[in-house]
């Protein structure tokens, strides 16, 4: 499995397709179903849709072989290559208050959050900033007295260090997440990827394919 969503309640391994059920989605609404002529009306549909398909891809192979390919453009980029580390962490009972206060010192936006050393929920500054109000100058103002446990989000979608970053760029973009924890093999905490650090890759030499 590519990815692993960890929680209060412990973690489980996912595909990026089985995301939307690992992060409880809404269920779809039910369809009707689908009479004999709608079917075969779609098998035509699929099936002019997979011969374009070919041809594109045909005239897509066709233009590369005429191209001067720089092969470095490929490069395949591994998530323990650019992720920052040591991670900073918080424990459960911290307060939004000084969550934030430490957020700020350590100038990061994210906090995972632990609790006998296993992830059990992530903190990031919107999760505070929901509860907060901010002064012209950015400082804090006022907060609610609540603790990091009650704001985290509960759900934290984690991967390997060896994951393709352009993998974890899709589900960050597809999610709305602003980084991916990289856990070990025995579930620790080995680094954290956020948009920031593709960023920085993406625009770095040599530059990074976006096809492998």
């Amino acid at each position: 499995m590519m990815f692993m969503v960890y929680s209060p309640e412990g973690s489980n391994a996912v595909s990026p397709g089985q995301l939307h059920a690992a992060l409880k989605v809404d269920p779809s609404k039910k369809v009707n179903p689908v009479q004999r002529s709608e079917l075969e009306q779609m098998h035509l549909e699929a099936e002019d849709a997979a011969k374009k398909q070919l041809q594109n891809r045909a005239a897509l192979k066709h233009y590369q072989s005429t191209q001067n390919v720089d092969h470095e453009r490929h490069i395949v980029v591994k998530a323990f290559e650019i992720m920052s580390q040591p991670v900073v962490t918080v424990d459960k009972r911290m307060s939004i208050a000084d969550a934030w206060q430490f957020m700020q010192a350590k100038k990061i936006h994210h906090l995972p959050v632990l609790e006998n050393q296993q992830l059990i929920g992530l903190c990031s500054s919107s999760c505070i900033l929901s509860r907060a109000i901010l002064d012209k100058t950015g400082a804090l103002e006022e907060i609610k007295n609540e603790t990091v446990e009650q704001v985290m989000v509960k759900e934290v979608v984690t991967t390997h260090r060896n994951m393709d970053i352009r993998k974890i760029a899709l589900v960050m973009s597809e999610y709305g997440f602003g980084c991916l924890p990289i856990m070990s093999e025995t579930e620790s905490i080995l680094g954290i990827v956020t948009l920031s650090d593709i960023v920085r890759r993406v625009a770095a030499e040599p530059p990074l394919g976006l096809y492998a």
